[in-house]
């Protein structure tokens, strides 16, 4: 969990969105961001947890556990390795805040330590896949401008293609996401990403959506890394709304257990 599909997440797209709401910057279009934020409010504020599978075009596969919560205002998500055996018990704790900083943890089990994560750490490979360590946080919507880049249909959706541009570029992962974005059911159906030089980078798509306890729910999703012509794939299952999640899970401590 600067970062994700500018504006939200490819690789937790489960994640509860960011409800602050800020006026768009001189030049935006108010109704691109305002699509942005209504995509974000979608996102499901209740407990969840949930199984996943990362697998690669290299060959690996990991598992995970995840759970999530909201808890006085801040959307923390906790995430365990379960296997392979050599990452086992690797565990991140995501602490996305409506205001104030964001904050990432990662233990490390061969060090028996935990880590914040910062700086140039946030464009590390997460689990070693083509999503960074940095798309498990949502961005502050004010950081980037939005903007209308046209109409695109995309896996049988009619969607709406929004131009997120960072306005202080050196601070986030992409210089220039285009996302394609389902206006009805308020989700973000495919994501272009351009690295530094403006040069297209990765390509985001959600593959499978279904819903779960009225609740529209991304199964599987994909980035392709068109650079280096690699992808990676981020499957969910056992997915449980309202559940009884304990605070506990979501302090730093709970890490080093």
């Amino acid at each position: 969990m600067g970062r994700k599909l500018n504006g939200v997440s490819p690789a937790m797209a489960l994640f509860a969105a960011c409800t602050a709401l800020p006026m768009p910057s001189w030049g935006q279009d108010a109704s691109a961001l305002d699509l942005i934020k209504r995509v974000r409010e979608a996102a499901p504020r209740g407990p969840f947890t949930a199984k996943g599978t990362l697998t690669s075009d290299r060959g690996w596969t990991r598992e995970f556990e995840l759970s999530h919560k909201w808890t006085d205002g801040v959307s923390a998500t906790y995430l365990e390795v379960t296997a392979p055996g050599d990452l086992k018990d690797t565990r991140f704790l995501v602490l996305d805040r409506d205001t104030g900083r964001d904050e990432q943890h990662i233990y490390v089990p061969a060090t028996k330590r935990s880590i914040q994560v910062g700086g140039q750490t946030r464009k590390e490979p997460f689990l070693g896949s083509e999503f960074y360590v940095g798309d498990l946080v949502q961005p502050n919507l004010d950081a980037f401008s939005y903007t209308f880049a046209g109409e695109e249909e995309v896996a049988g959706r009619k969607c709406k293609l929004v131009e997120a541009v960072p306005n202080d570029p050196a601070e986030e992962l992409y210089s220039k996401s285009i996302l394609a974005v389902d206006p009805t059911d308020l989700l973000i159906i495919k994501g272009q990403f351009f690295d530094d030089e403006g040069k297209l980078q990765k390509i985001f798509t959600l593959e499978k959506v279904e819903k779960i306890d009225g609740v529209w729910t991304p199964l599987k999703q994909q980035m392709v890394n068109v650079q280096e012509n690699h992808w990676s794939r981020f499957d969910l299952s056992e997915v449980k709304y309202n559940v009884t999640l304990p605070d506990e899970v979501f302090n730093r401590s709970y890490l080093r257990r």
